[in-house]
């Protein structure tokens, strides 16, 4: 099951990085900043939702 989804996860991110042309540095940029922001939006949902109680 779980190496299913490694694989799957794998042959996403080569999808992503033949179709636009990134290179391995591009992608690994890509992913931090993607993080980043999926983190702040975390972070700002608790803090609104902390406050709202």
């Amino acid at each position: 099951m779980y190496m299913d989804l490694i694989a799957l996860d794998k042959k996403f991110a080569i999808a992503i990085q033949n179709q636009f042309g990134l290179s391995n540095y591009q992608m690994l940029v890509l992913s931090w900043l993607l993080g980043l922001f999926m983190g702040i939006i975390l972070a700002l949902s608790l803090h609104s939702l902390i406050l709202t109680k």
